[in-house]
């Protein structure tokens, strides 16, 4: 009897100690963190640039980009955009999305191109970017749509790490 209730009182006690430890970690959403995003069916993981200097950065003096992750650029306000390829020796895929999530076009980009490839659509929001056939590898065409409401949260997950 007594040792039945010892090992309830483990149990119950370990049970305690890990919910502690769970509450007691806080994530940090920094711009290093990749989150969980989907586009159509495919889920894949990328940084979140929202402040001037993460935007303006984005994937410069990286030697690699994993497979299926990214950068998702947000801009504050729908607009014409212009990416380059200044000190970024990675081939990339670009895709321009409005502020609504749809894919309005995407284009390829090559190292160290420094020639701006401005969007057709002065209504874009949000920019993706992904190895270099990523979006034709994954059946991703322009009308598919990214998972805003996720975005959403991100940003103020991201924003509450790291404030505008």
């Amino acid at each position: 009897m007594k040792t039945k209730f010892y090992y309830i009182f483990l149990i119950f006690f370990l049970f305690s100690l890990s919910g502690c430890y769970r509450s007691d970690q806080k994530k940090n959403f920094d711009f290093n963190y990749y989150f969980p995003i989907s586009l159509k069916e495919t889920i894949f993981y990328a940084q979140i640039a929202i402040t001037p200097q993460e935007l303006s950065s984005g994937l410069m003096f990286r030697k690699r980009l994993r497979d299926n992750h990214g950068m998702l650029f947000i801009f504050k306000n729908p607009q014409q955009v212009s990416f380059w390829m200044k000190n970024v020796s990675i081939p990339l895929d670009v895709g321009y999305f409005d502020a609504s999530g749809i894919l309005i076009e995407y284009y390829h980009l090559y190292p160290h191109d420094e020639t701006p490839l401005f969007s057709q659509s002065k209504n874009i929001k949000y920019v993706l970017e992904m190895n270099k056939g990523w979006f034709k590898n994954n059946n991703i065409k322009t009308g598919n749509s990214i998972n805003i409401d996720k975005i959403e949260k991100y940003i103020e997950l991201r924003t509450k790490s790291s404030p505008r």
